[in-house]
């Protein structure tokens, strides 16, 4: 849920690193500790005399560097496939609340498969008024490869701007357009996933059932009717360069009195996963094996009423001091409106482990270091011909579709890859 670094990423700057590409003022020749262990060497001509290497990813040349990224995303799938998830191996976590209250308690416990990574707590946002937003979970858990990742939604209450009776000036949670819970899903999406695409959404009447029993067990306050909805999102994004899916289940409770309505969100869940590997069954069985820990619970009751109370308190003494200004300064216009919209959303995509460069022979010390520095020094290029997104490092100004498959960089402006590869190719466009 926080920015990471995807192994695509990953693997296209550090590569360019090591191929020693990535110097000021133009293509330098790679150095002999990387070109021995990287790339063959061109020949008088520039021409590669080895051709295309089975199965490297990259190699040197006199003009640049060629990068196969479809050996890229085979050994991406085959690491996939080999770390996907069973439901048959889970382990339960606690997610504790570390500066909540005096002291770090649990506050949650869930099932998550063995040797996922956890990390993340507890949100606290005391300053915030509106009680339903002054905490919420931000917390995950991936696979060790990072292709997998469970995350926790936050809880979140809001003023529908659209219902009949407008908005409460008291009520100090924000207005938002969400009117139903499949809006809340997609407003989620488009705050924490802005270039995902909506795939497919379904009600998930099965979660109303649970809702509607937890009104009736905790009472419903008289004259106000509650409508519950729960609905599960399936969005498509790519990852740097990898295809992934995630689907989103959320319940949310819309309370309406005199015409307006209030909103809720319950503590909802998200599920990535590399597209084709998504497991829907794994999704069901972590979501019902979240569990609030008594204590904390109970904690948290307490304060709430504690912070509500307040609220209520420092409203009051606004609306008399109001009243005793208004009465001595009769000439006063008003007081100035202030709206502010604040919204948690959905944390950052998950982090991407960096396990594949392992297998490009960076074994000098001095070299891998200098490759994490590189991590995030890629750029989006675009294939104007297939659409495609490639990336790919920022060292070189110019990128070459090739004819065999892979891409060539170069910063020289005049490359022809007939002329200087003798294979054909295409000019790729930068994505932004």
């Amino acid at each position: 849920m926080y920015l990471r670094t995807s192994i695509h990423a990953f693997i296209l700057a550090s590569l360019a690193m090591l191929a020693g590409c990535s110097q000021a003022g133009g293509d330098a020749a790679p150095s002999a500790r990387s070109t021995a262990a990287m790339a063959a060497a061109p020949d008088e001509t520039g021409h590669d005399a080895a051709g295309p290497a089975a199965g490297r990813i990259v190699q040197a040349h006199a003009k640049g560097l060629f990068f196969d990224r479809a050996s890229i995303d085979r050994e991406t799938q085959r690491r996939a496939q080999a770390s996907r998830p069973s439901v048959d191996r889970l382990e339960r976590v606690q997610v504790v609340d570390g500066t909540g209250f005096d002291e770090p308690l649990p506050a949650l416990s869930i099932e998550v498969p063995a040797g996922w990574v956890a990390r993340g707590g507890v949100d606290w946002r005391r300053e915030v008024e509106c009680i339903g937003n002054t905490h919420a979970f931000d917390w995950s858990a991936a696979s060790p490869d990072g292709l997998y990742e469970v995350s926790l939604l936050p809880k979140l209450s809001w003023q529908v701007q659209s219902a009949p009776g407008g908005i409460v000036p008291l009520n100090p949670c924000p207005a938002a357009p969400m009117a139903s819970v499949r809006d809340y899903l997609e407003q989620l999406t488009r705050s924490a996933r802005p270039d995902a695409r909506v795939l497919g959404y379904r009600d998930r009447p099965d979660l109303v059932a649970q809702q509607e029993a937890a009104a009736r067990q905790n009472g419903q306050p008289a004259q106000t009717h509650l409508r519950h909805e729960s609905g599960e999102l399936l969005i498509g994004y790519r990852l740097q360069g990898q295809e992934m899916r995630e689907a989103i289940v959320a319940s949310v409770t819309f309370s309406e009195l005199q015409g307006t309505i209030a909103a809720w969100s319950e503590t909802g869940i998200a599920l990535r996963a590399p597209d084709g590997l998504l497991d829907e069954a794994l999704l069901e069985r972590m979501r019902r094996s979240g569990r609030y820990e008594q204590t904390w619970a109970a904690r948290m009751t307490a304060w709430s009423a504690q912070h509500v109370e307040r609220v209520n308190q420092r409203q009051v003494a606004s609306i008399q001091q109001w009243h005793a200004r208004r009465m001595s300064e009769i000439s006063l216009a008003g007081m100035t409106a202030r709206h502010r919209i604040r919204m948690d959303t959905i944390a950052d995509i998950g982090r991407i482990n960096q396990q594949i460069v392992a297998d490009t022979g960076a074994t000098d010390a001095r070299i891998h270091a200098a490759t994490i520095d590189a991590i995030q020094e890629v750029q989006p290029w675009r294939d104007p011909t297939s659409g495609r997104a490639v990336d790919l490092p920022i060292h070189y100004a110019h990128a070459w579709q090739l004819g065999d498959g892979r891409q060539f960089m170069t910063n020289d402006a005049s490359f022809d890859p007939e002329r200087d590869l003798g294979v054909p190719g295409h000019r790729l466009e930068p994505a932004r």
